[in-house]
């Protein structure tokens, strides 16, 4: 489990195919190194991964289900990425609760910066927006950010400068795809109710 709350931020060193894994090698701090167990929960992108080996990087396996949901297919050397260590018992939850199991990877329809925020616009299918509400929460490439707006095709979020300065999201352009992890909490509001979530249910419920 995690917060949405990026670490640091990593860069790929090497790409390797074992079989039916793909071999991540991730550049990052020492002290993520020395605070990294063998088997610990990392996320990269958004994506929870299981730490394999540590020798001055770590290293992750890639099962395949994996490379075709997320961006993670898309990754080169030296190709920065969000890190995030996994929750523990006691942590400060500064973002939102954050699976690390990514719905899907969506594309960037528009970014528009300025010295103060950045608007990022991010497409989705038809089947995203039920779980989509207006100052809810969404986790981007495994930053955790509040919606601001559901336009039917797209959603969009605010960024303030830090966000900007500290995750990969500084460096994403327009039709980049990015990691899309929706609330689990709608999910699990669907699932126990057997309705779709919807402004209007959502509004008859009293939640808006």
């Amino acid at each position: 489990m995690f917060t949405g709350i990026v670490s640091e931020i990593g860069k790929v060193k090497s790409i390797r195919r074992r079989g039916a894994l793909v071999q991540l090698e991730v550049e990052c701090g020492k002290r993520l190194i020395k605070e990294t167990a063998i088997g610990a929960s990392i996320a990269i992108n958004g994506v929870c991964l299981s730490v394999t080996r540590k020798n001055g990087s770590l290293f992750f396996d890639v099962v395949e289900n994996t490379l075709k949901k997320t961006n993670l297919k898309r990754l080169k050397i030296s190709s920065p990425v969000n890190l995030e260590k996994a929750l523990k018992l006691g942590d400060d939850v500064s973002g939102h609760m954050v699976t690390g199991h990514v719905d899907d990877e969506r594309r960037i329809k528009r970014i528009q910066r300025s010295s103060a925020k950045c608007i990022l616009d991010v497409n989705i299918s038809p089947n995203d927006e039920k779980y989509l509400v207006q100052r809810g929460s969404v986790a981007i490439d495994g930053v955790s950010l509040t919606v601001a707006e559901v336009y039917g095709t797209f959603f969009r979020v605010y960024l303030i400068p830090h966000t900007i300065e500290n995750t990969v999201l500084k460096f994403k352009k327009q039709n980049d795809h990015v990691n899309v992890e929706y609330d689990m909490t709608a999910k699990y509001i669907e699932k126990g109710l057997g309705e779709v979530i919807s402004k209007d249910f959502l509004r008859k419920k009293g939640f808006i």
